[in-house]
């Protein structure tokens, strides 16, 4: 994957060779706002002007080292020469991703070394066939899409309810039959009855067939709106089902491109604008269509002479909506970008609340709010402001085929050559011709949001999974627990590995301990093993079989984890606990607490294990929370357990009890441990020392201090650390 914008032609026909990256930065060399492009091939690096004027060229054996200054609000990209450093280009933050890609890129060339990959938050935020920039929080761009193929998704979501679609159709037809009867009776009323004078009961039979014909308009609306009711509940939670499953399917590398609080508006602002064009919108604009065709045909049957003056203004108003489309679309993805920003910013905030508070930035969170605020109310106005606007405008326009209509008609009336009945008529069904044609704007406007929403949801559900199950994947109801990788590398971006070929094997019921420096990719490892990730180079098998061939939900089912972040849902303690195994039983609950430690204050609470324990857990301590989720891990029952700094958080007494624990309950079992405190691991079968994503040392706790390497240095500086702070190892 390559980063490749497109250039203006100016700069296209000057480049040598193939392009390896091209990219526009948003700053010049004065450091105010320009657009400078920099374009990287195998032999050079180049800085063009948009009219193709080249301001800076190195060949990429001049360059030395490449490197990102980064500063407030943006960064420099600078190559270093034999000559001194070079400022190659200036950009804000928003470009800061591509830049950085390009860095390395150049770094790689200068060193001869492999070319890197560009990952998936390095990618450009403009598109790459037409160079539209990209909002925030989406690949799609908004001109290149094909919205007739999102369409025809979107109305795929009716299939299953096509009966009652159809019943909802058949009641439309009835409902705009029965508009077109009261003009047609006025006419004939007016004509035939109050003219001629004729007295009787012609009157009253036209009156109750006028009155007849708005009870069954009335009967036919109710039932539609009762079906459409009931249709548009069913398709919301379609809807809402398949975005939500899809964002179950993904792996943790989607979630760590992206901020998650964006997805709340896609599960359900996104998918109520798609429920309402499919329910509302489709029948309406389906309703709006049949009206226009059954209107146009009365009016041509009463007179078609009088029927070309009203249709004159109809072309006009067409013409100006389908003109208008381009910016209401541009205009409503802008406002969603405003929302989905101001989502995030509050979701951040709250998230971090207790950050927040500890250093007293209310105001500064406040004024961040403010400022995203004001942008969507700002483009919240620019959106419905458009409609606002063009809405008397058509108005306008649809009143001058009245004006046509009622002048030649009344002159048609003064020479008999149509009767005033038919004048009549024909104005009302004029009104309920332009009705539909005025609010043709706003269902582009409604189709318009529903199209965008459907792009942001189809993108979630159209995004691979990085760690997919394997076609024919292997079913393992037993696993022995021996774990071996062979080989393994990975990194969250391609191009710089955490892990470099790791080879360890692990026989079952092992206990390995896992130690190193912060970063040195010992929680990693563990990513690896649970299959998180998926490494670039490498195996990694359980009892022979490769990772990737064995069926997650097994895999999920063997392996028991207790994260370094503790994350508790908002319930009741036996519902985190038990959430690992829902049909855990009361006793096994009880069980599972005991060993973690956790029955004791438990029941000291006063709703015991029925305590709603709030949102992340926030009622609880850090350390009762931490013996929860090892509860939780514990009435798995897991052949291999991992446990990631699982007492980090508890004091010194605690972390004893729970040492207890946790050596009778690693009997049997294969064991990934990582600690803080290195003395907790003492009782590891093994230890496996990391530095910079390597193993450097493999031994047991008395080995390793022997042979006086890293692990002895990483003792020796944790006890020296002890002293420090007065405390006994």
């Amino acid at each position: 994957m390559s980063i490749l914008e497109k250039l203006p032609q100016a700069i296209e026909a000057k480049v040598q060779g193939k392009p390896l990256f091209t990219a526009m930065a948003d700053v010049d060399e004065k450091g105010q706002s320009g657009e400078r492009w920099l374009v990287v091939t195998e032999n050079a690096v180049t800085v063009y002007q948009t009219d193709g004027e080249s301001l800076t060229k190195l060949g990429v054996e001049e360059i030395t080292e490449c490197r990102v200054v980064s500063a407030i609000g943006g960064g420099t990209v600078i190559a270093d020469t034999m000559k001194g450093p070079v400022a190659l280009v200036r950009y804000t933050s928003s470009f800061a991703g591509k830049f950085g890609f390009a860095s390395k890129l150049i770094k790689a060339l200068s060193g001869k070394e492999d070319i890197p990959a560009a990952s998936v938050k390095d990618l450009p935020r403009r598109c790459t066939q037409c160079g539209t920039p990209l909002l925030e929080g989406t690949q799609i761009c908004s001109i290149c899409t094909d919205k007739g193929k999102v369409a025809a998704r979107l109305l795929s979501y009716a299939k299953p309810y096509r009966v009652q679609m159809t019943a909802a159709a058949v009641m439309m037809i009835l409902a705009t039959l029965m508009e077109l009867v009261p003009p047609y009776l006025t006419k004939v009323i007016v004509d035939d009855v109050l003219q001629p004078k004729n007295i009787g009961l012609a009157l009253l039979w036209f009156v109750l067939g006028l009155a007849g014909a708005r009870v069954m308009l009335s009967l036919m609306q109710t039932l539609r709106g009762y079906v459409g009711v009931w249709v548009g509940g069913k398709l919301m939670g379609d809807i809402r089902k398949d975005i939500y499953s899809s964002l179950m399917r993904l792996s943790l590398g989607f979630f760590d491109r992206r901020q998650t609080s964006q997805f709340i508006g896609r599960v359900n602002s996104d998918a109520e604008a798609m429920r309402q064009f499919l329910t509302d919108g489709v029948m309406w604009i389906s309703g709006q269509v049949l009206m226009l065709a059954a209107v146009i045909t009365m009016m041509v049957s009463l007179d078609w002479k009088l029927a070309i003056y009203a249709l004159l203004p109809t072309p006009l108003i067409v013409f100006t909506s389908m003109i208008i489309w381009p910016t209401i679309r541009s205009r409503w993805y802008r406002h969603w970008r405003a929302i989905n920003r101001l989502n995030m910013l509050v979701g951040d905030a709250l998230q971090g609340i207790r950050v927040v508070k500890a250093f007293g930035q209310e105001p500064t969170e406040m004024s961040r709010y403010g400022d995203a605020n004001k942008e969507l109310v700002v483009q919240n106005i620019r959106a419905d402001g458009m409609w606002q606007g063009v809405f008397p405008l058509f108005a306008l326009i649809s009143t001058s085929g009245a004006i046509l209509v009622w002048y030649f008609g009344g002159w048609m009336v003064l020479r008999d050559q149509i009767s005033l009945g038919t004048l009549m008529a024909f104005s009302a069904y004029l009104g309920m011709l332009f009705g539909p044609l005025q609010w043709f704007s706003q269902a582009l406007n409604w189709t318009s949001r529903a199209m965008a929403a459907a792009d942001r949801v189809f993108e979630i559900m159209d995004t691979p999974s990085d760690v997919p199950d394997d076609l024919e994947p292997v079913s393992m109801d037993w696993v022995e627990g021996r774990v071996v990788l062979n080989q393994v590398s990975y990194g969250y971006e391609a191009h710089h590995p955490v892990l470099k070929n790791i080879d360890l094997n692990v026989a079952p019921g092992e206990m390995i301990g896992l130690v190193g420096h912060s970063g040195a990719g010992k929680s990693t490892l563990i990513n690896m093993i649970c299959r998180f990730y998926d490494p670039n180079q490498g195996t990694i098998t359980i009892d022979g079989v490769p990772l990737k061939k064995i069926k997650q939900e097994d895999l999920r089912k063997k392996i028991g984890v207790v994260l370094q972040e503790t994350f508790l849902f908002d319930g009741t303690i036996t519902e985190n606990i038990a959430y690992s195994k829902p049909d855990a039983t009361p006793e096994e609950i009880m069980r599972a607490a005991k060993i973690a430690n956790a029955h004791d204050f438990i029941v000291r609470l006063p709703d015991g294990y029925d305590t709603k324990v709030g949102e992340r857990g926030h009622r609880l301590s850090g350390g009762e929370k931490q013996r929860i989720a090892i509860a939780r891990a514990i009435v798995h029952d897991p052949r291999i357990l991992i446990l990631d700094e699982a007492t980090a958080s508890v004091d010194t007494d605690t972390e004893r009890q729970i040492q207890e624990a946790i050596s009778r309950l690693v009997k049997g079992r294969t064991t990934f441990a990582i600690a803080h405190r290195l003395s907790t691991l003492r009782n590891a079968d093994r230890l496996v020392v990391l530095d910079k994503g390597q193993i450097v040392e493999i031994g047991t706790h008395e080995q390793l201090l022997d042979k006086q390497g890293a692990y002895f240095k990483l003792v020796e500086a944790q006890r020296e650390l002890s002293k420090i702070k007065g405390v006994q190892s």
